[in-house]
């Protein structure tokens, strides 16, 4: 039985904060990004996740024949608290609802996506929510924090009328001490500040995830159109494409770090949202999500229906239009830094 993608859809915050602002403030920006994405005051993960959901559903299926709930982030608005359950009631879901919630690391979005994959491949159920809405924190003072944005995406997974079917996956985690990480009861990210151990962490990772599956797959770079790897910074993605054969043509589409920033467990799969965006059947992606700490997953898709009608609110749509750009201060009001 083949499970794949239905629908999906993105939220994109309006307010932005650019490159330049950081530099006036800071001296510099410690980030590759041109600009980035920033929640609003009145915003937050479940939020941002339930207006993804909505953009989702426009795909015809109706709120209650959703089974299957996996929600992922790194910063719900709850430390201990379901949030799936408050998604199920914004969205109209049912109350029997299998749910399941994910976090700790910013490879989560990808996990609730195979999870999703898992319960509807074992017969669980027909239609399945996944979403993934993340807003990454750090000190302001902490070179980290310039680079970390906010968005939310969701996918509806089923079995029937498949926009891209889900047709291999894998994972492998190791230990990176020191790399990105948030320890109980503090809400801002950490890491040791050294950018190649965290770029040696990535790489070894991503690497053996993505290769490992071309293998098991008996597949090739030209094999795959697409290429998403989740961004952490504006660099290391392209190097690692490159390492592994692939081209920018391939990898391009699904850059988007740039015009965000770093958004978390959303990241990889806002990515995967904007190469669908342009998908044709027939064309094959190859996602590699990465988790600090540290763990990779790799997932095959192969497209297999037309993508989002025309007028649908895309994730290239959403960059580019309805901005509000913020002077620094005013950012670090809305983040309530100060």
């Amino acid at each position: 039985m083949a499970v794949g993608i239905v629908g999906y859809g993105a939220y994109l915050p309006r307010l932005r904060i650019t490159k330049k602002e950081y530099q006036q403030a800071w001296g510099n920006c410690a980030a590759g990004i041109k600009e980035k994405t920033v929640m609003d005051f009145d915003e937050d993960a479940l939020t941002m996740g339930v207006e993804a959901a909505k953009e989702a559903l426009k795909c015809g299926i109706n709120p209650e024949e959703i089974e299957i709930l996996c929600w992922a982030s790194t910063n719900p608005p709850y430390q201990e608290k379901m949030v799936s359950g408050a998604a199920a009631v914004m969205l109209g879901l049912r109350e029997d609802v299998i749910a399941t919630e994910h976090g700790q690391s910013i490879r989560a979005g990808s996990e609730a996506l195979l999870t999703a994959w898992a319960f509807l491949s074992a017969g669980s159920g027909r239609n399945a929510l996944v979403i993934a809405a993340d807003a990454p924190r750090a000190c302001p003072r902490e070179s980290i924090e310039h680079g970390l944005g906010a968005g939310g995406v969701a996918y509806i997974l089923g079995t029937e009328n498949l926009i891209a079917e889900i047709d291999g996956f894998n994972s492998f985690v190791s230990e990176m001490l020191g790399e990105r990480f948030r320890p109980a009861g503090d809400n801002n990210l950490r890491d040791i500040g050294v950018r190649a151990f965290t770029f040696a962490s990535y790489n070894q990772l991503v690497t053996r995830a993505v290769q490992s599956l071309m293998e098991k797959l008996g597949r090739k770079p030209s094999d795959y159109t697409y290429l998403v790897i989740q961004e952490i910074d504006g660099r290391s993605a392209k190097s690692v494409a490159k390492k592994l054969g692939f081209d920018e043509e391939q990898l391009a589409p699904g850059l988007l770090y740039e015009q965000t920033g770093d958004t978390g467990a959303s990241s990889a799969l806002l990515s995967l949202a904007a190469v669908l965006n342009q998908s044709k059947p027939g064309e094959k992606i190859l996602l590699a999500a990465y988790g600090s700490g540290a763990g990779s997953m790799a997932v095959s898709l192969t497209v297999t229906g037309m993508s989002l009608k025309e007028g649908r609110n895309t994730v290239r749509k959403q960059l580019d239009a309805n901005k509000t750009y913020l002077g620094y201060t005013q950012y670090l009001q809305v983040k309530r830094y100060i």
